[in-house]
């Protein structure tokens, strides 16, 4: 009775077992290590201190690591440290480490649900653990730790950039930053309505002012993705009905990678 009872005892959903410190200390020696190439799944394992990759603790490792962005799939089953560890270890940038901390935290799905709920304004701990379980099927022991490594994850961040403010918040003033960097031909080039310099010959001066069709700067669409990353769509505006179907035609020859089954049953 009670082998029948353990078999249906139902399984917590999968979350991140180490903290974000513990991913990006790993996946910053492993940058070390191996840089962008990718390698069998054995060999990152061994980097980390286990015989293999066979085994449930490297497989729960690999998956953390997976989880936190830390690596990513690449062809003929190997695995490759994502580009992105690199950029964090080389930007001088403050602002742009905080960027990557804070979407590095809400990679996993678990911590994507939470604070996508509550931004920065979590409840207490017996509150979210009430709440793993009776909404997401944890039993109460995986919730406490589930929460407790939520917290040190959520505490790091917050240490190492002052603050965990939404990284869509972050994005979009680094958008405005980027626009307002960007050349625009009424507001940074010379007006072509300007008078020629003194000195010009008339093969010299400008061509007369042509007007040209009127667009808006276009439509920026935010798209949310599976955990917690984002893709944003601009349109011009107007965006006509021949634009839509070559935008459609685009999307559909854009390279992708079909979900990581090697980790399915680590899934986070």
């Amino acid at each position: 009775m009670t082998e029948q009872a353990a078999r249906r005892a139902p399984r917590s959903p999968n979350y991140p077992q180490y903290p974000i410190q513990w991913a990006i200390e790993n996946g910053l020696t492993l940058l070390e290590k191996e840089r962008l190439h990718p390698v069998p799944l054995d060999v990152i394992a061994k980097n980390l201190g286990y015989k293999d990759a066979n085994n449930g603790a490297a497989r729960r490792a690999l998956a953390i690591l997976k989880a936190f962005g830390m690596v990513q799939k690449a062809a003929g089953g190997k695995l490759q440290v994502s580009s992105d560890v690199q950029r964090f270890k080389l930007t001088p940038n403050d602002h742009d480490k905080a960027i990557y901390l804070k979407q590095w935290l809400k990679k996993p799905l678990l911590y994507s649900k939470l604070l996508e709920k509550y931004k920065d304004n979590l409840p207490s701990d017996r509150a979210l653990v009430f709440e793993l379980v009776d909404e997401h099927g944890f039993n109460e022991s995986a919730a406490q730790n589930a929460i407790e490594v939520f917290r040190a994850s959520l505490d790091y961040v917050e240490q190492m950039t002052g603050g965990v403010s939404s990284v869509e918040e972050d994005e979009q003033e680094e958008d405005f930053d980027e626009q307002d960097q960007q050349p625009n031909g009424s507001v940074q080039s010379a007006s072509p309505q300007s008078a020629p310099e003194p000195n010009l010959t008339a093969q010299q001066r400008p061509l007369p002012f042509q007007p040209q069709p009127t667009y808006s700067e276009g439509v920026r669409y935010p798209i949310r993705l599976a955990g917690g990353r984002m893709a944003w769509i601009e349109v011009p505006d107007p965006f006509f009905e021949a634009d839509k179907k070559r935008l459609q035609a685009q999307l559909a020859i854009i390279g992708t990678v079909d979900e990581d089954n090697e980790f399915e049953d680590l899934n986070m």
